[in-house]
């Protein structure tokens, strides 16, 4: 599934859908595709909408990765979640996992499939235990794992369970009989409530594995740390030197072709290709995208900084705000804590901009 617009990050996703947003100089949604890889899928239907020629253009028909990419891209935004997954159920000829693909997470997709096929289920929905129930949908299960009751985004005097739906589903191409065609129908709020209230085998697995949906700055900031900390596991990206930085100072995880006159990292600092970093610059806790020049005595403070941005000498951006791509911050001005900036925006020599 990546089809959403991820209006809760923008600007960030001005240009680029959520799938798309840079993890350690990756798509999001790459990392979903190597866990399908890993355990063991090699056919993967992607269901686009917002932006979609971002997402086929970078993933082409799968063939780097070893696996076979389709795209089904009509009408998924308006049929929902349930509705534009019955499109592809045709092509299914057996259990087939359902997987959201802007989540972080270290979950086994093997195990998950292994415990629906073990239970007889029609479908499985993988359950993370958070502290804040109320962003998502909410299970309670019996000591089989069958759900007993579910309710999408209750409100706080309505949580029952801080058990939560991740985002990642088995399912029994039967389980689509349910879903009627061309009519706008969401896995969470029409297809689970339908099965339950007719009796119909729907599991619940609840893991204890890392699970991050990243749907806030705040949370893609702490998805970062979690990778740098060794709480997340991502493929190809070693942590274990990284962890000692952390603990000592700051980590410092650049890409390619970066310029750095010996910047001071608190905490940790990401940054994209052709980044240059001039001198006595502070990061703290920040992700920087390609591109971004930042010139000397500049301060970054948990920030996210989209891509071609140039910020002038003495700019201080401080915590919880982001940077729209294509940005210029002329000198010495500054950027108030939880201010997001508008892609193409231009900001004035010695400007001071607060949040509201």
């Amino acid at each position: 599934m990546a089809g959403g617009k991820g209006t809760r990050l923008l600007p960030l996703t001005v240009y680029r859908p959520k799938p798309m947003i840079p993890f350690f100089n990756r798509p999001l949604m790459e990392y979903t595709l190597l866990s399908l890889i890993e355990a063991g899928v090699d056919e993967v239907y992607v269901l686009v909408g917002y932006l979609k020629e971002r997402i086929i253009d970078y993933f082409g028909d799968g063939s780097e990765w070893g696996i076979e990419i389709h795209y089904s891209n009509k009408e998924n935004v308006k049929l929902g979640t349930a509705g534009a997954t019955k499109k592809v159920v045709k092509h299914m000829d057996d259990t087939f996992l359902v997987v959201s693909s802007d989540v972080l997470t270290n979950l086994d997709l093997r195990a998950l499939y292994e415990y629906h096929k073990k239970k007889k289920a029609l479908a499985t929905i993988a359950l993370s235990e958070v502290d804040d129930p109320t962003q998502y949908g909410i299970a309670i299960i019996d000591e089989n794992g069958r759900i007993q009751q579910f309710k999408e985004k209750p409100r706080p005097e309505e949580v029952f369970s801080n058990l939560v739906n991740a985002g990642i589903y088995v399912f029994e191409p039967e389980a689509f009989d349910h879903v009627p065609k061309n009519k706008n129908f969401d896995f969470s709020k029409d297809l689970f409530p339908r099965m339950l209230k007719n009796d119909l085998p729907l599991y619940g697995f609840p893991f204890k594995e890392y699970w991050n949906d990243v749907g806030r700055p705040s949370s893609y900031l702490q998805a970062t740390e979690d990778v740098f900390l060794g709480r997340l596991i991502l493929p190809q990206v070693k942590t274990e030197s990284l962890k000692g930085n952390l603990e000592h100072g700051g980590a410092l995880y650049t890409g390619r072709r970066c310029v750095l006159r010996k910047p001071e990292i608190r905490g940790f600092a990401v940054i994209g290709d052709d980044v240059e970093i001039g001198r006595n610059v502070k990061i703290e806790r920040s992700v920087i995208f390609s591109g971004v020049t930042i010139e000397d005595g500049a301060e970054i403070k948990e920030a996210i900084i989209g891509e071609n941005v140039h910020i002038g000498k003495g700019v201080v951006i401080q915590p919880g705000s982001v940077i729209g791509d294509n940005t210029l911050i002329e000198d010495f001005s500054k950027i108030g804590s939880n201010v997001k900036i508008w892609v193409e925006s231009r900001i004035g020599r010695e400007s001071i901009i607060l949040p509201d």
